[in-house]
């Protein structure tokens, strides 16, 4: 896992002040308790390789307000975030084909 491309967001006010900054990026919601996230998260960093997109981690137990205010109702979930939209979600059977394609064309539009 690379350093520079992850966040563990600590508070609300963090995952607020993180989401105009960081362009675009991907959210990764988990719980502790979750197997299937625990093999999610290394699959997904390793996709992410390569890519100019930071990942912030977010655990559903600690962050239930950001949770709610995005309507996540299970783990594992992915978000892509563009230019405040929600571009891509991805949750319990990630394809990751699809979260592929997407990073693939975000880095084309980033490069135009």
């Amino acid at each position: 896992m690379s350093i520079e491309s992850y966040i563990l967001i600590r508070s609300k006010e963090h995952f607020e002040e993180l989401m105009p900054k960081e362009e675009p990026l991907m959210l990764y919601f988990s719980s502790k308790n979750c197997s299937v996230c625990q093999v999610v998260f290394p699959k997904m960093m390793d996709l992410v390789k390569g890519h100019s997109i930071k990942v912030a981690e977010i655990n559903i137990d600690e962050h239930v307000e950001i949770v709610g205010q995005l309507l996540i109702f299970t783990v594992p979930t992915i978000l892509i975030i563009q230019e405040s939209r929600e571009i891509l979600r991805e949750s319990r059977f990630i394809d990751f084909q699809k979260v592929e394609r997407i990073l693939s064309l975000l880095e084309d539009s980033l490069l135009e």
